[in-house]
């Protein structure tokens, strides 16, 4: 996976992993995550087409839960991450092949291969890390 492409599914991902992790009754605070999610898809030009139309099949999810006291949106940022992982816009950026493309921990296993390949990723504390979580895991929009 290149530089470009690390960076464009680890800013939704990340997301995804924040509504999960911060996920419960402040909607407020759900409710501009949810919208950080769906600017970090929306790119504004034709390669993010396929994401658009993919994780807009969430947005009515993320919105009955947090009407509903943010309960279920937890469920809702599982559900979008493994659909997320095993669609071709994520597979096709992928240089090592899942042994089953259809199963998530497939998936990961591949894309731990490819992450163990290079970079200190997340193992580094975040001001030495190549992809800091101050990148690709926060509330703002990241460019």
């Amino acid at each position: 996976m290149t530089p470009t492409n690390y960076d464009k599914h680890f800013k939704v991902l990340g997301k995804l992993c924040r509504i999960y992790d911060t996920g419960g009754p402040d909607t407020t605070a759900m409710q501009a995550l949810v919208s950080t999610l769906y600017d970090q898809v929306a790119t504004g030009t034709q390669a993010s087409y396929n994401a658009v139309i993919l994780l807009s099949q969430y947005a009515v999810g993320f919105a009955a839960s947090i009407a509903k006291s943010g309960d279920g949106i937890k469920t809702d940022a599982v559900n979008a991450a493994k659909r997320y992982l095993i669609d071709a816009l994520f597979l096709n950026d992928l240089t090592t092949v899942p042994a089953n493309p259809s199963d998530v921990p497939a998936v990961l296993a591949a894309l731990r291969t490819e992450m163990g390949a290079g970079g200190t990723w997340n193992t580094a504390a975040d001001a030495s890390a190549d992809y800091k979580d101050s990148v690709y895991v926060v509330d703002a929009v990241v460019p």
